[in-house]
């Protein structure tokens, strides 16, 4: 569709799909990262390969 634009940004594509509106995508964000990082004594590497390795079992494809 023409009036789709899509905006050419470093971020997941789970994000991206946001990127028509802004606000909604950064407060995705904030909750993402509320959620996911700094709330252990692990590292953002340790927390990351616990993702990855939760989403590699359950088939996802984000």
């Amino acid at each position: 569709m023409p009036w789709i634009r899509e905006e050419d940004l470093n971020v997941a594509n789970i994000i991206k799909v946001m990127s028509i509106n802004p606000k909604a995508m950064g407060a995705v964000q904030g909750l993402n990262s509320a959620l996911m990082f700094g709330g252990s004594t692990l590292t953002r590497v340790q927390e990351e390969s616990i993702a990855a390795t939760v989403s590699a079992i359950n088939k996802c494809h984000f």
